[in-house]
């Protein structure tokens, strides 16, 4: 559907507003322009504006266009409000031409390895592979971030770029020029096809919908998923602010281990380091008695090594490559800690355990299922079965002894004895 097709913009421009911006688009598209390395200009704008910004910025240098959206405009992970697309920067190896990388690509393709691109871009220097998906709201996040992790593990032996494997990333505008060389980003080919996650991930991921009840079976000793590893970092970098704030932000002697694990659990779907450091740097600079900011680059630094054998491990399993599924955390990619090490490590206590999502004990889990029980057992009422059953009774009664009728009338009437008429009138 060419929305944009009586617009004033350049062949290559239009092919890429009409592929990634449709008119189901809701929330901002953020473009930005560099200088010298830093940013000079940033544009926000929403479906109406797409087609006159993207005409502003035409054959300028180094100009960035988001792929997917944001509720606000403010470019931030937190802010996502539909993914788009999946989307892969390669970065030519020594030696690779763009024609036959764009062929391996096609080639894997083929193989069913991963999906057909529906868009190949030419950034300059290297190529921008783009998989239009059916829009997804934030919701969805953690199947959109598995999905993007297996096509990058998928291409990594040809170049592709990890740090442009985040949401709320940043691409070369086509029909705007790329400073380093003095070419001209273009798109190179398009399809009209529009994925689903939901197909993407049985099909690449081996999802089986019928297996995420529960994390495992004795029987078969295989891994199901409710909520995938992706959606437990989520929650979990969650439970640390919510942590912070329940402190006040006063952190002293745990500071380390809170930076340590904020860090690690964000950096798992936000994977360009600037805009992690700056989010970790925005944690600490609330403390009360901030870290040094070399002691806060330092743990940035560790967990960046960390978050890749964390997409192996996690894209290991759910293609088969790896065959270490275990209980045992020390054959896992990445930082995996026990919820009893991390209230050991944060020092967490059962009061704020009742505010936190993940990070809970065995006690905590059990008053959580007990409560839940409770309120599965009361009605709309706020009434267990027999409570309910007690108030239905009292009334009928209450309404046949208005209508005058006597004990022993309204005994046969309710098909109860005298005595349990009394039992309810009196007790």
């Amino acid at each position: 559907m060419n929305v944009f097709a009586s617009s004033r913009l350049t062949d290559d421009a239009q092919r890429y507003v009409n592929h990634l911006y449709q008119s189901d688009l809701e929330g901002y598209v953020q473009l930005i322009q560099f200088e010298d390395g830093r940013v000079c200009k940033i544009f926000n704008t929403e479906y109406d504006g797409v087609v006159d910004v993207v005409e502003q910025v035409e054959g300028q240098n180094d100009t960035y266009i988001t792929p997917n959206t944001f509720y606000i405009p403010i470019r931030r992970a937190d802010n996502m409000r539909h993914f788009r697309a999946l989307y892969i920067d390669i970065d030519l190896l020594p030696g690779a031409s763009k024609i036959e990388t764009t062929y391996q690509v096609y080639l894997l393709a083929d193989q069913g390895l991963i999906p057909r691109p529906t868009m190949v871009v030419d950034s300059g220097r290297g190529i921008h592979l783009y998989w239009r998906i059916k829009n997804a709201p934030i919701q969805a996040w953690y199947t959109w971030q598995e999905l993007e992790d297996y096509v990058y593990k998928q291409l990594k032996h040809l170049g592709a770029d990890r740090q442009a494997t985040d949401g709320a990333r940043v691409l070369r505008l086509p029909s705007t020029i790329n400073s380093r060389n003095n070419m001209m980003c273009k798109v190179l080919h398009v399809e009209d096809t529009t994925y689903t996650m939901y197909d993407l991930r049985k099909t690449y991921l081996r999802y089986n919908p019928k297996q995420c009840d529960t994390k495992g079976t004795k029987s078969t000793g295989q891994v199901k998923y409710l909520f995938n590893s992706y959606s437990l970092h989520m929650a979990r970098a969650s439970d640390i602010e919510t942590l912070c704030r329940l402190r006040h932000y006063d952190v002293k002697g745990h500071r380390n281990g809170l930076l340590h694990c904020y860090a690690y659990w964000k950096g798992i779907y936000i994977r360009d380091m600037e805009a992690l450091s700056n989010i970790v740097y925005e944690l600490n600079n609330n403390f009360l008695e901030p870290q040094k900011q070399t002691e806060v680059d330092a743990i940035i630094r560790s967990v960046d090594r960390a978050i890749d054998k964390f997409i192996d491990y996690e894209q290991g399993i759910r293609t088969g490559d790896d065959k270490r599924i275990s209980k045992n955390m020390r054959n896992r990619g990445g930082y995996w800690y026990k919820n009893e090490t991390l209230i050991d490590m944060l020092g967490i206590t059962e009061e704020e355990q009742k505010h936190l999502k993940t990070i809970i004990d065995t006690n905590e889990k059990y008053r959580r299922n007990n409560e839940r029980r409770r309120k599965e057992r009361r009605n709309s009422n706020g009434l267990t079965q027999r409570e309910q059953k007690r108030v239905d009774t009292v009334n009928a009664i209450a309404e046949l002894r208005e209508q005058g009728l006597t004990l022993q009338e309204t005994a046969n009437r309710l098909n109860m004895t005298i005595d349990g008429i009394k039992y309810y009138l009196y007790r």
